[in-house]
């Protein structure tokens, strides 16, 4: 299939996104004196800007894709991540941690694929993470995992499990038998046990790296949900990334901009 008709495709499915949701809150200021009670600088706000993050941002990002998203996340009292920018440049950030655990399970009745978005807030429980990946299985809906910290083994049986780099050198990634690596600057490489592909980056430009874990996600989601296979959806979470972190900011990337960008791939 090519890559134009699985976009073109997207408004046809439905997409689960289950983890912990966040807010993005970038701080745009001045910095030119110190502080007359400690060597630190002073930071005068002059703006501000707030997106969602985290499992919300992949929310976000199949609805920009025209993929129809369900949620099965807390709605309220989301851990936020402040960011202070001085010319464009992080100085400093804050979190405000929440932790939820999990209520019930979703509906997967006319779910086509599932993104399982930890962030390590607690949501992702190992108990509802067995439970939802083996139901998910039962009805042969795919589960595309982003992981966080350790104790993976909550997630065996996922369709492809997408950690960056840092996540990568946990040991467990080795029980996993496909694996979509997020590189940062060089792309992605999807592996198994017998083979690897690797997907060079695409960005004209790097502006902000911030979201562009999601959007892979949320992209090979989309393909697998509309049939695609794993080559596929690396391919087009590659692309799509590639224009994301070209834009400042938690982005996101449209439905109209990948069909640009992949023209008649």
């Amino acid at each position: 299939m090519t890559l134009r008709k699985l976009v073109e495709m997207f408004h046809e499915v439905r997409v689960l996104v289950t983890g912990d949701p966040m807010l993005d809150i970038y701080h745009y200021g001045t910095v030119d004196r110190l502080s007359p009670e400690a060597p630190a600088p002073v930071f005068v706000e002059t703006g501000s800007n707030t997106y969602p993050g985290g499992a919300a941002n992949v929310y976000e990002q199949l609805e920009q894709l025209n993929v129809e998203p369900e949620h099965h996340f807390p709605l309220q009292w989301w851990t936020e991540k402040h960011r202070y920018l001085v010319n464009g440049q992080q100085l400093f950030r804050i979190d405000k941690d929440m932790h939820h655990y999990a209520e019930g399970m979703p509906n997967l009745t006319s779910i086509d694929a599932i993104v399982m978005s930890d962030y390590g807030k607690s949501w992702l429980g190992a108990d509802y993470c067995r439970s939802l990946i083996a139901e998910a299985r039962k009805h042969h809906i795919p589960v595309v995992v982003d992981p966080k910290g350790t104790g993976w083994a909550k997630f065996d049986g996922c369709t492809v499990i997408c950690p960056n780099e840092v996540e990568a050198k946990n040991p467990e990634i080795k029980a996993f038998d496909v694996v979509l690596y997020k590189k940062g600057a060089q792309g992605l490489l999807l592996k198994d046990h017998t083979w690897e592909h690797a997907f060079p980056a695409v960005a004209r430009q790097v502006y902000d790296v911030t979201g562009a874990g999601d959007t892979v996600v949320a992209t090979v989601a989309a393909v697998l949900a509309c049939g695609g296979n794993l080559h596929e959806a690396a391919r087009l979470a590659n692309i799509a990334a590639g224009a994301v972190v070209g834009k400042r900011g938690t982005a996101t990337v449209t439905n109209d901009e990948l069909l640009d960008l992949v023209g008649n791939q």
